[in-house]
């Protein structure tokens, strides 16, 4: 009898333990980093995607990350400033460093005169610097995007401070009494209501405007704009 008892005790122990463990098993956990360039200085600013999907974390001055992960995470990619790319399996690593090619610092310089650089607003094109609110803008290369399905899986993995879930877009720091709370699209100068037939090899650049910078839109781009040129599109110049 007490054999039985023992049993049936050893029993609803295990079976106890067992959802805890699992819990414990599947609970994320903080990956780290540095992020450094070809001359070994570390690169700020540097996206962080899990699985091809914006974590929304980048690199601080330092180059250093840290991004909770997911047991079952796959890969972790790094895309800087630069354009440049890098992808490594995690394997339930805690720390993973990156060293991309190149230099960061010469980078920054190009950085700092391209703020003189005319940039697409839409209705045509104003200087960075007369911008009191940044403008986010990523520039294709190539066949870059090509590994992406769809133009929202290619904006949610590439472009910061963009949120998208299914098809629904959303930027951070907008928000309005609008029940809709998409961000105005516009496609080669035109205000369009979809984006859905848009293929990512086709896109030559994104630009994210929010804030001042999106109020030439009105209350229109109240929840931000999204500028999307495809490639062969020729912008018009501010007269």
């Amino acid at each position: 009898m007490r054999t039985t008892y023992k049993i049936i005790l050893l029993a609803a122990v295990i079976m106890t333990c067992a959802p805890v463990s699992a819990q414990k098993e599947n609970r994320k956990y903080v990956l780290s980093g540095t992020v450094t360039d070809g001359t070994g200085r570390p690169v700020p600013g540097a996206m962080i995607l899990i699985d091809r999907k914006n974590t929304d974390v980048v690199t601080g001055e330092d180059g250093k990350y840290r991004v909770r992960v997911k047991p079952a995470s796959k890969e972790i990619t790094v895309f800087t400033f630069t354009g440049a790319t890098g992808t490594v399996s995690i394997d339930r690593r805690r720390v993973i460093d990156f060293s991309i090619s190149g230099s960061a610092a010469e980078e920054r310089k190009k950085d700092a005169a391209a703020k003189e650089e005319d940039v697409s607003v839409g209705y045509g094109k104003v200087k960075s610097s007369e911008l009191t609110t940044p403008v986010s803008k990523v520039d294709g290369d190539g066949n870059k995007y090509a590994s992406y399905s769809n133009i929202y899986d290619m904006l949610r993995g590439t472009v910061a401070g963009v949120q998208v879930t299914g098809k629904s877009i959303t930027i951070q720091g907008t928000g309005t009494t609008n029940p809709n709370n998409q961000p105005l699209f516009v496609v080669d100068g035109v205000i369009v209501g979809s984006i859905d037939d848009i293929v990512p090899v086709q896109v030559k650049s994104v630009e994210l405007l929010k804030g001042s910078s999106a109020s030439i839109y009105g209350s229109r781009g109240a929840n931000g704009v999204l500028i999307i040129t495809l490639k062969g599109h020729e912008e018009k110049k501010r007269p």
